[in-house]
């Protein structure tokens, strides 16, 4: 293909992937983060096949979660992304486990972009969790059949497919529920999450603190609004966007349409604004 002397010009094809993972972590304290460098390596995620990335939270907070995570998911090179805690353990399965749950999913679902050792189930008040995960204590959670799809994922050990062009919202800050965020905004884009059965140890319960309320009323005031009933226009086409079957066909009739439109109309000539629209040949 002939094109003109431009330097910046490049041929794009399937994108080549230096590391097998990318392993990244907000750290706070390094004696614990070496530590869990130290279980990744012994359990086999070398650097011949691993990137470890890390955010300097020890000092102060140069990222928060949602800001951090977003700048691994801009960053990393790996296949795939592993975002996780600092005070994880990787010293009950391996890397050789990781693949085969890994293989047992894409056979299952190669939609998949997020898997986790625990997670939310969609619409089930009783199971509620799919988990396998070990505590410091020597206390073992198990819940639910694994592998099992999942709305939300839990943050301490998370997998992401980097062909799957993920993010975090932009709106939303603080160190709690980006799992759940990140899982909404893979359905949107038309991938799937996961809990497996991949067992590590973590020092730590979880602290909901305020914190974790106060994102929590934050992302369910976004996505309440981003639901919202709406008409939705492009410059050849409309339709409502809603998720009741019976108001997307009402307002969808021509006549009800032809109502609104000119109630749209009346308000916005009685606003005192011009309309402008022209087309014309240069």
């Amino acid at each position: 293909m002939e094109a003109a002397n431009i330097q910046a010009l490049k041929k794009i094809t399937s994108l080549k992937y230096p590391f097998r993972y990318s392993i990244c972590t907000l750290v706070t304290k390094e004696v614990e983060y070496q530590e869990m460098l130290q279980s990744f390596i012994q359990a086999g995620f070398t650097d011949a096949i691993c990137e470890f990335l890390y955010v300097d939270n020890s000092v102060q907070n140069t990222f928060d979660a949602y800001q951090g995570i977003n700048q691994f998911l801009q960053q990393a090179q790996g296949e795939l992304i592993i975002i996780c805690h600092q005070d994880i353990l990787i010293n009950l399965h391996n890397l050789t486990d990781l693949e085969n749950r890994i293989a047992e999913i894409e056979k299952i679902d190669t939609n998949w972009a997020i898997i986790s050792n625990a997670g939310g189930i969609e619409n089930n008040l009783y199971q509620r969790i799919a988990v396998h995960v070990n505590y410091a204590d020597s206390f073992k959670q198990i819940a639910g059949e694994l592998p099992q799809k999942v709305c939300s994922v839990d943050e301490n050990f998370i997998v992401i497919k980097k062909a799957s062009n993920l993010a975090l919202s932009g709106n939303l800050s603080g160190f709690h529920l980006y799992g759940l965020d990140l899982c909404l905004i893979a359905e949107l884009l038309g991938y799937n999450a996961y809990a497996i059965d991949f067992l590590l140890t973590h020092k730590s319960y979880g602290n909901p603190d305020q914190s974790y309320n106060t994102i929590l009323q934050a992302l369910k005031q976004k996505y309440f609004y981003f639901m919202r009933s709406r008409q939705i226009l492009t410059t050849f086409a409309d339709f409502r966007l809603s998720g009741f079957a019976f108001q997307r066909w009402f307002l969808s009739l021509k006549w009800i349409k032809k109502i609104i439109r000119k109630s749209h109309k009346i308000k916005y000539l009685n606003s005192g604004k011009k309309y402008y629209n022209d087309l014309h040949k240069m």
